[in-house]
C-alpha cells in the first residue's frame, strides 16, 4: 500500500487595480488629433492644388461641369497661382451648339477667399484678344427662386479686352472689332462703374460704334452721378444686334449729388426723336418724365398704339433692390397705369396692380374696332408663381361687322414653374353683325372653362360655351411660336342659319390627346342633320334634309385627317369618305357617294396645295344632256389649271381638253373639244376692261359655227352665227336638223342688247317634230320687237304664231295657232306690264274654237296665277299628251299664289266638268260629271270632289290637310309632312280612276268598286279600305295587250295597298298577281308584287304576237329595285315591217302622211324616271318564234338573258334558225343557216348571219345577210361562181344581164343599189324621184292575180290627207290607187285597174 502524499498549495497572484482618466479628456483628445489631421490634410489640399497638378485636375473639372444654362467652360491650361495671379490658356466657351467664343489667354488677378465674405474680389481681368464666333443659344434654366439682383458685393480693379473680333455671324451683317475696358465696384449700398468700348473701323471692317458710362451711386458720400453715351452708326454692332437701319444715338446726362440731381435722357433714331426724358433722383427715389416714340423703331401695332407720342410718367423709390412706385404710360389710342412693388432680391412682385384702357382699338388691327375697353391685372407673390387676377370689360369689341356687346370677363390665373393656368369666366350680350340666325346662336352668350398656357402653347378641353341656342366645349390647342391655331367643339348647336344653304342642328364631340413624339392634338366626331335647305338645287339633289357624320383628327404638326365620313339624304348618300392634308406637304381625299338622280359619284384629291390633282367620276350626271361615265381630271399648278374630261351624252361621245390661267386676268384656252359630233376649239380671255374677248368655234355632224366675245367699252358682247345642213347629232337624243339658220349678237348690260334672227326647218328628236320655226328679236334700251312662228307635230300637229312689242315697262303679246286640231288665239293682245321688278300679266282672254279662258297673274318676287274658264274643250290637254284620248267641257276657277319661292303657297280651284270621257281607238268610255272644289293655304287645306253618272251619284272624295308651321322646313317639306285625312267613295266605270294615271295608249274599262280612309300624313298615308273588282278589262293599244274578266281583290292597310289577289285572262291563258304597294314617298313607294303567268297572250296585233309563261317578281325599295323571272315564250309572232323599202315586193297599204313629210321614226330616248329598275330576266322559247315579213317566213328558237335597267336593258344571247324561207324579187329562197347574236348593244341592233339559197335559170343562187340589223351587209353568190350582177338578172328578170333593156337595167342598178349598207353610191331611183318631185318611187314584183309584170310605183301627196299613186309595167298594165286619210289609223282606199276590176275599202294600219 502506497503511502499519501499531501497536495501542493500553489501561492495567490497579486491584485491590480487600473484608475481610467476622466471622460472629458479622452474628448479634448480625440477631438485635437481630428482637427490636427484635418488641418493637415487641408493644408496638404491647398497646397497641393496649387501646383501643375492640381491646377490640371481644377481645369479637367471645369470642364466636366455643365451650367443648367447650357454653358460649359474648357481650359487649355492654368499658368501661375489658385489664390491670386494667374493665366489661363486655350479657353472655349461653348453652349448648346458648341464653341461660340475663344480666347489665347486670360490673366486675372483675384482673391477667392472674399468670396466667403460674400463679396467677388477681382483686381484685374484683361485679354489681349477675345474671339466671339456667334450669339450664344442658351436653354431657359437656373434657380427660378434665384434673385435677379443676388445679394452680394462685387469689385473688379479693372477690366480690359485689347481687341474682341466679333464674327459675321453675330448679327448676320459684317464683321466687327472691338474693345471693352473698365472697372466696377457693387456694394454695400454704392454702385461705381465705368464702361468704355468701342468697334473699331477700317478696310472691309464695318464698326464705328461708341460707349461710354459713367455711373457713381454713393448715399453715404452724397454722391450720384450717371453720365451715358452711346452712338451707333447705321452699319455698326449695335444697330445690327437691334436690326436697325438707321443711327441711334443715346445720351444721359444730368448734375447734382444723391441728395437731389436732375439730368437729361434724349436718344433719336435716324435723326428722329426716340425718347426726350427729364430725370430727378432725390434720396432713391427716381422719376422719369417726357416723350417717347416708339414708333420710330417699332412699327405696326406698336406704332399705332404710341401715337403721336407715348408720354411716361414714372415715379418710383429703390431700396434694398426692392422698386415701389408708380407707371404712367398715356398716347392718343391706349392709357396704361401699374402700381406696386417688384422685390428684385426676393423675385416677387408685391400688390402690383396694372389698368389699362384701349382708346382706339383700331390701333392694335385695323379691323378692329371697340368701345369702352379696359383691362385689369393684380400680380402677387413669386415671379415663378404668381397669382395673378385679371378683368377685362368693353362696351362692344370685335372685328369688322362683328362685335361682342357688353363683354365682360375675369379670372384667377395661377402661375407655376412648368406652366400657367387661366381660369375664363366671361359673358356678352350678344355678337352682332352676323346674320340673323347666327347672331341668334351668340346672344347671352357665357363661357367658363381654363387655359393652360406651356411655353408657347396654348391649351384648353374645358371651355363651356353656352347660349340661347349653343351648349358646347371648346377645344383649343394652339402654338403660338409656330403661329397655329387650331379649336373645335364639343356639344350641340341648335337652329345654325347658314345662308343660301339652310338650317342645321350641329353635334360635335372632340378631345385633346397626347401624341406619341409630344405635344397636343385634337380627335373627335361630328354629326348634323338638315332641318331646312333653302337652295332649291341643292334641296332637289338631296331629296329632302340630310345627316352626316365625320370623324377628324388635327395633330400637333398640324396634318388634319378626316374618316368615315358618311352622308344619308333621300336622294344621295355618301357611303365612305376620308382625307389627309398637310400644310406641309400633299394632299389626299377619297370619297365615294350615288345620288339616285346622278348615279355612282366618286372623287379623288391627290398632290399638293399648291399643285392638286383632282379625279372626279359620274356615272351618269345628267345634266340636261344625258350626260354618263363622265371622268374629269384637273390639275392645278399655280395660277393654271388644267382640266381634262370624257364621257358620253345623249348627244354622242364628249370630251375636253381645257386649260384655264386666273393670275391677273381669267384665260381660258379649249385646246380641244367634242360634244355632239362637234369639234370645239378656241381661246377666250379677260380684257383689261372686265369683258372676255376671243373665239369659239365648233365644226361637225352638219352644223358650223362661231362665237366671238368682244369688248363693248364695260359691257360684254357676243356674236353668234351657225349654219346646219342635214345635221344629224350623234347618240340617243335622235336629233337631226334639215337646216338652221343662226344669227345674234347680244350686249349684257342691266338692260341687255338683243339682236337675233334663228330659222329652222325639219327639226326632228323623237315625236318632236318642227317643220318650219322663225324667231326674230330686236331689242334694246328697253324697246324692240320679237316675232315666232312654229309648224309642227308632238305627235298631234301644232301651229303657233306670236308677236310681241316690247317696251322698257309694258309689252305687248298676240298668240294664235292650233293643237291637236283645236284652234287658239288671243282675243286682245296680252299686256304684261313691269312694276318694281314684277312682271303682272293683265286679264287675257284665250278664245278656243270650243269655250275660253281669261288668264292673269304676275311673276318676280312671287307667282300669282288667275284662271277662269269657260265651257273649255278638255281636250286640248291631248295636245301635250298624245292619244291620252280624254274630252269634256271644264267651268269655274283656278287660282294660286306664292309670296316668294320659300313662301308656302295658297290655291283656290273651283271646277265643273261636264261629259267626261276617255277614248280608245274601239271605245268610247260612259260620260260622267265631276265636281271639284279645293283650297290650300299655310293654315290648312281641303278638296272635295263629287262623281256623277247622269243624276247618280257614283264616287265621292273628301281629303283634308293641316299643313305644319314654318320651323318644319320648306314648304314642299311642310305639306308633304302635314297630317291628312279623308277618305274616298268610288262605284263606278274604271276608266275615270284609270284616266288620272295619264297613261296614253292604254284603257282600263268595266266596274269598278273603292271604298277607303285615309289618314297619317301627305309624304307616308295610312289607309283602311278595299278595292274590288270582277269584271274588268284591260288594252293596251300598242302591243295589241288585251286582258279580259279581271278579277282584283286588294285592301288599303296603314301606308300599304295589298294586293291579295288579280287574275285575268289573256287570250287562251291566264295571268295571276299578287304583292303589296307602298305610298310612302318617305321611304320611295316600296314595292314587291309576283306574277305568274300562264301560257298568257301580252301582245297581239298585225305586228307582234307573243304568249309566255313564267313568274316575274318586282321588288323596290331603298336597297334595291330590280325585276327578276324566268320566262318561257310558248308562242310568239312579228311581223318586220319597212315602209317604202325598194325591195318589198308588194303593196303594203298606204299611210298617213307625216306632217314634216317624212315617216315615224321614233328615236329611243332614255330617260330616268320612277320606274327604273334593274333587270334580271331569262327568257327561254323551244321553238315558234315566227318571225315574218319582207318577204321572211321563218321559225325560230332563243336563249336570251336580260339585265342592266328598264331604261338601259342589257340583252345578251342567241336566236337560232329552225326553218324558214325568204322571197326576194319573186323568188322563194331557203334558209340553210340562221343565227342573231344579241351583245349587250341596242335591241334592235344584234348581229345577223343568215344564209338562203335557191335555184333560178341553171344556177343555185346563195343569198348572204350578215353585219348588224341596221346595218346588214347583203351580198349574193352562185353556184356555179357568177357575178353578183349577173345573179341578180336572172332573179329579177330570168335571162342574163346583156339582154336587159333600159327600163330593166335601171330597175337592176336600184337592186344592187338598195344592197348598200352606207346608202352611197349611184341612186338611179332616188335622182329620179327627186328631179320629178315624186314623194315615192318604186318597183314592185309581179302579181299573177291582176296581170301585172315587173313595175314602176310612183306616188304624191295632193294634200296631207290625200294620196294617189299611179303603177305601170312594160306589158301595158296600169292601176291606180287613192288613199283619203280618216285619222292617224284609218284610211279609206279605192282602187282601179287597167285590166278590169275596181275596189272601195276602209283600212287600219298602226305602226310598232
Amino acid at each position: 500500500m502506497a503511502e499519501e502524499t499531501p497536495e501542493a498549495v500553489t501561492p495567490a497572484e497579486p491584485e491590480v487595480v487600473v484608475v481610467k482618466r476622466p471622460l472629458w479628456q479622452r474628448v479634448v483628445k480625440w477631438t485635437g488629433i481630428a482637427l490636427a489631421g484635418l488641418a493637415l490634410a487641408v493644408g496638404a489640399l491647398v497646397l497641393g492644388i496649387n501646383t501643375q497638378p492640381g491646377r490640371r485636375f481644377v481645369a479637367d473639372q471645369i470642364a466636366g461641369l455643365t451650367l443648367g444654362s447650357g454653358l460649359n467652360f474648357r481650359i487649355g491650361r492654368i499658368d501661375g497661382s489658385l489664390y491670386g495671379a494667374m493665366i489661363l490658356r486655350d479657353v472655349q466657351v461653348r453652349d448648346t451648339k458648341g464653341v461660340f467664343a475663344t480666347t489665347r489667354e486670360i490673366r486675372m488677378d483675384w482673391r477667392p477667399f472674399a468670396y466667403l465674405n460674400n463679396r467677388v474680389d477681382i483686381r484685374s481681368l484683361t485679354s489681349p484678344e477675345v474671339k466671339l464666333l456667334r450669339m450664344p443659344a442658351l436653354k431657359a434654366s437656373g434657380d427660378p427662386n434665384a434673385p435677379l439682383l443676388p445679394d452680394l458685393n462685387i469689385d473688379i480693379g479693372r477690366l480690359d479686352v485689347a481687341r474682341i473680333d466679333i464674327a459675321k455671324e453675330v448679327d448676320g451683317r459684317a464683321r466687327y472689332l472691338g474693345r471693352l475696358a473698365g472697372k466696377a465696384h457693387l456694394a454695400d449700398g454704392r454702385a461705381q462703374l465705368v464702361l468704355d468700348g468701342a468697334t473699331l473701323t477700317g478696310p472691309s471692317i464695318a464698326g464705328g460704334d461708341k460707349l461710354a458710362l459713367t455711373l457713381d451711386a454713393t448715399p453715404d458720400k452724397n454722391r450720384f452721378d450717371i453720365d451715358l453715351k452711346l452712338d451707333a452708326p447705321a452699319k455698326g454692332l449695335v444697330a445690327g444686334l437691334a436690326g436697325l437701319e438707321a443711327p441711334l444715338a443715346l445720351a444721359v446726362q444730368g448734375k447734382g449729388d444723391w441728395a437731389r440731381w436732375q439730368g437729361k435722357a434724349l436718344g433719336t433714331l435716324g435723326g428722329a426723336q426716340l425718347a426726350n426724358l427729364d430725370l430727378i433722383a432725390t434720396n432713391g427715389r427716381f422719376q422719369l418724365r417726357g416723350p417717347l416714340h416708339p414708333g420710330v423703331w417699332l412699327k405696326g401695332p406698336v406704332e399705332r398704339l404710341a401715337s403721336p407720342q407715348l408720354d411716361l410718367d414714372l415715379d418710383a423709390k429703390w431700396a434694398d433692390r426692392v422698386a415701389d412706385g408708380v407707371v404712367k404710360l398715356h398716347s392718343g389710342a391706349l392709357s396704361v397705369e401699374a402700381k406696386g412693388k417688384i422685390d428684385l432680391g426676393n423675385n416677387q412682385f408685391d400688390d402690383l396692380k396694372v389698368d389699362a384702357i384701349l382708346l382706339k382699338a383700331g390701333a392694335i388691327a385695323p379691323n378692329l374696332v371697340g368701345r369702352s375697353v379696359r383691362a385689369s391685372l393684380a400680380l402677387d407673390g413669386a415671379f415663378n408663381r404668381p397669382v395673378v387676377d385679371y378683368k377685362l370689360s368693353a362696351g362692344a369689341i370685335g372685328f369688322g361687322e362683328t362685335v361682342a356687346e357688353q363683354l365682360y370677363a375675369e379670372g384667377r390665373a395661377q402661375v407655376d414653374a412648368n406652366r400657367i393656368l387661366v381660369p375664363v369666366r366671361a359673358r356678352a350680350k350678344r355678337v352682332s353683325g352676323l346674320n340673323a340666325a347666327a347672331g341668334g346662336l351668340v346672344t347671352n352668350l357665357t363661357v367658363n372653362g381654363d387655359l393652360a398656357i406651356s411655353g408657347q402653347q396654348v391649351l384648353s378641353d374645358n371651355l363651356r360655351i353656352r347660349s340661347e341656342k349653343i351648349d358646347a366645349t371648346a377645344i383649343i390647342a394652339a402654338d403660338i411660336g409656330k403661329g397655329r391655331y387650331t379649336g373645335a367643339l364639343k356639344g350641340r348647336v341648335n337652329d345654325y342659319q347658314i345662308d343660301g344653304v339652310g338650317i342645321v342642328d350641329l353635334k360635335t364631340d372632340a378631345e385633346l390627346y397626347a401624341a406619341p413624339g409630344g405635344g397636343w392634338g385634337i380627335k373627335g366626331h361630328i354629326a348634323g342633320n338638315s332641318r331646312k335647305i333653302f337652295n332649291d338645287g341643292a334641296r332637289e339633289f338631296l331629296g329632302g334634309n340630310a345627316v352626316a357624320s365625320a370623324r377628324l383628327m388635327l395633330d400637333p404638326k398640324g396634318v388634319i385627317s378626316i374618316s368615315d365620313v358618311k352622308m344619308k339624304a333621300p336622294k344621295f348618300r355618301v357611303l365612305r369618305g376620308s382625307g389627309r392634308y398637310d400644310p406641309a406637304g400633299p394632299i389626299l381625299i377619297n370619297a365615294d357617294a350615288v345620288s339616285d338622280d346622278y348615279g355612282p359619284l366618286t372623287a379623288r384629291v391627290t398632290g399638293t396645295l399648291n399643285a392638286p390633282v383632282v379625279l372626279l367620276k359620274a356615272a351618269k350626271p345628267g345634266l340636261g344632256i344625258g350626260l354618263a361615265n363622265l371622268e374629269a381630271q384637273v390639275r392645278g399648278r399655280g395660277n393654271a389649271w388644267a382640266v381634262l374630261a370624257k364621257g358620253d351624252t345623249d348627244y354622242g361621245p364628249f370630251n375636253a381638253d381645257v386649260l384655264v390661267r386666273t393670275g391677273n386676268r381669267l384665260a381660258i384656252d379649249v385646246n380641244s373639244g367634242r360634244f355632239a359630233g362637234m369639234d370645239i376649239t378656241g381661246k377666250i380671255a379677260q380684257t383689261a376692261a372686265g369683258p372676255f374677248e376671243g373665239e369659239l368655234a365648233f365644226n361637225g355632224s352638219g352644223v358650223v359655227g362661231r362665237a366671238a366675245l368682244s369688248a363693248q367699252g364695260k359691257l360684254q358682247r357676243a356674236d353668234v352665227k351657225a349654219t346646219a345642213s342635214n345635221a344629224k347629232i350623234p347618240g340617243q337624243a335622235g336629233l337631226t336638223i334639215g337646216r338652221a339658220l343662226i344669227d345674234a349678237n347680244i350686249v349684257l348690260a342691266d338692260t341687255p342688247e338683243i339682236n337675233a334672227d334663228v330659222q329652222l326647218a325639219n327639226l326632228r328628236q323623237g315625236n318632236f317634230v318642227l317643220k318650219t320655226g322663225r324667231a326674230k328679236i330686236a331689242y334694246a334700251g328697253g324697246n324692240g320687237t320679237a316675232q315666232l312662228f312654229a309648224n309642227g307635230s308632238t305627235g298631234v300637229p301644232f301651229q303657233i304664231a306670236a308677236n310681241a312689242k316690247l317696251a322698257p315697262d309694258n309689252w305687248l303679246v298676240a298668240v294664235q295657232g292650233q293643237g291637236s286640231g283645236i284652234g287658239f288665239r288671243t282675243a286682245q293682245p296680252a299686256r304684261i306690264e313691269r312694276r318694281d321688278g314684277v312682271y303682272h300679266l293683265l286679264p287675257t282672254k284665250l278664245d278656243f274654237d270650243k269655250g275660253s279662258a281669261r288668264i292673269a297673274g304676275s311673276y318676280g318676287k312671287g307667282m300669282v296665277l288667275q284662271a277662269r274658264l269657260d265651257s273649255l274643250d278638255i281636250s286640248v290637254v291631248n295636245a301635250f299628251v298624245p292619244d291620252l284620248g280624254i274630252g269634256g267641257t271644264a267651268t269655274g276657277s283656278l287660282d294660286f299664289a306664292q309670296a316668294s319661292p320659300e313662301a308656302f303657297p295658297s290655291a283656290d280651284a273651283r271646277l265643273e266638268i261636264s261629259d267626261f270621257t276617255r277614248a280608245s281607238l274601239a271605245s268610247v268610255s260612259t260620260p260622267v260629271n265631276v265636281s271639284f272644289v279645293g283650297k290650300l293655304l299655310p293654315n290648312g287645306g281641303d278638296a272635295r270632289a263629287l262623281i256623277r253618272r247622269g243624276n247618280t251619284t257614283i264616287g265621292r272624295v273628301i281629303a283634308t290637310l293641316s299643313p305644319l308651321g314654318p320651323d318644319a322646313g320648306s314648304w314642299t317639306e311642310r305639306m308633304f309632312a302635314a297630317p291628312l285625312s279623308g277618305g274616298i267613295r268610288y262605284n263606278g266605270p274604271a276608266a275615270v280612276p284609270f284616266s288620272l294615271a295619264g297613261l296614253s295608249g292604254q284603257q282600263l274599262d268595266g266596274p269598278i268598286g273603292i271604298a277607303a280612309d285615309f289618314s297619317g300624313k301627305v309624304e307616308a298615308p295610312q289607309l283602311a279600305g278595299v278595292v274590288r273588282a270582277s269584271n274588268l278589262t284591260y288594252e293596251n293599244e300598242n302591243f295589241g295587250t288585251r286582258l279580259t274578266g279581271m278579277q282584283i281583290d286588294g285592301t288599303f292597310s296603314n301606308d300599304e295597298f295589298l294586293l291579295n289577289s288579280l287574275t285575268a285572262r289573256a287570250g287562251e291563258g291566264t295571268v295571276k298577281a299578287q304583292g303589296k304597294v307602298s305610298l310612302s314617298s318617305a321611304n320611295g313607294y316600296p314595292i314587291a308584287i309576283t306574277a305568274d303567268l300562264d301560257n298568257a297572250r301580252l301582245a297581239r296585233s298585225d305586228a307582234l304576237g307573243a304568249t309566255a309563261t313564267g313568274r316575274i317578281t318586282i321588288t323596290k325599295n331603298p336597297q334595291v329595285s330590280r325585276i327578276d323571272g324566268r320566262l318561257t315564250v310558248p308562242e310568239a309572232h312579228y311581223q318586220i315591217i319597212r315602209q317604202g323599202a325598194a325591195e318589198v315586193p308588194e303593196l303594203t297599204g298606204v299611210r298617213r302622211k307625216n306632217p314634216n313629210g317624212q315617216e315615224d321614226t321614233p328615236a329611243q330616248v332614255i330617260r330616268r324616271s320612277f320606274g327604273d329598275f334593274d333587270l334580271n330576266l331569262r327568257i327561254n322559247a323551244d321553238n315558234r318564234l315566227f318571225v315574218n315579213g319582207m318577204g321572211l317566213e321563218s321559225e325560230w328558237r332563243a336563249q336570251v338573258t336580260v339585265r342592266g335597267t328598264t331604261l338601259a336593258p342589257d340583252v345578251r344571247g342567241t336566236m337560232e334558225i329552225v326553218r324558214g324561207t325568204y322571197s326576194f324579187a319573186s323568188r322563194r329562197f331557203d334558209i340553210s343557216r340562221g343565227t342573231i347574236r344579241f351583245q349587250g348593244s341596242t335591241l334592235t341592233n344584234p348581229s345577223v348571219d343568215i344564209q338562203a339559197s335557191t335555184t333560178a335559170e341553171g344556177i343555185t343562187a346563195i343569198l348572204t345577210v350578215s353585219g348588224t340589223a341596221q346595218q346588214p351587209q347583203i351580198a349574193f353568190s352562185s353556184t356555179p361562181t357568177l357575178p353578183q350582177e349577173e345573179v341578180l338578172a336572172r332573179l329579177f328578170f330570168g335571162t342574163n344581164v346583156t339582154n336587159l333593156s333600159a327600163t330593166e337595167a335601171i330597175q337592176l342598178a336600184a337592186a344592187l343599189q338598195s344592197l348598200s349598207s352606207t346608202g352611197g353610191g349611184l341612186n338611179p331611183l332616188g335622182q329620179l324621184k327627186s328631179a320629178t318631185g315624186i314623194d315615192r318611187l318604186r318597183i314592185l314584183g309581179a302579181d299573177d292575180v291582176t296581170g301585172r309584170g315587173m313595175a314602176l310605183a310612183a306616188g304624191k301627196y295632193l294634200t296631207d290627207d290625200i294620196y294617189v299613186e299611179i303603177i305601170t309595167d312594160a306589158r301595158g298594165f296600169t292601176a291606180t290607187q287613192l288613199e283619203i286619210s280618216l285619222s292617224r289609223t284609218l284610211s279609206l282606199l279605192s282602187q282601179a285597174g287597167s285590166f278590169g276590176g275596181s275596189s272601195v275599202s276602209l283600212k287600219y294600219s298602226r305602226d310598232y
